[in-house]
């Protein structure tokens, strides 16, 4: 697993590999985007939703809250990012 500064670091690769992905990725991306999958896939469907939307009512502010939480003790717990 690669190692990021932070959960934002984390995020923004995410979303770069998944934006990437249709116009083709190399297969340690493949690699990377898929253990990034899991990861996100430990939270509630709901704080996965909310951590990857832009709005900002106030239910998806407290599921996002949430899941970023829930998120950092993953990454934390799997060595992806120090504490």
């Amino acid at each position: 697993m690669r190692r990021y500064s932070s959960v934002s670091a984390f995020l923004a690769h995410y979303e770069a590999l998944r934006a990437s992905r249709d116009r083709g990725i190399t297969p340690d991306e493949q690699k990377i985007l898929a253990t990034m999958d899991r990861l996100l896939g430990t939270l509630r469907p709901d704080e996965r939703e909310a951590i990857l939307s832009s709005s900002d009512s106030p239910a998806t502010a407290r599921h996002r809250e949430r899941g970023l939480l829930r998120l950092r003790r993953e990454l934390l717990a799997s060595g992806a990012i120090d504490g």
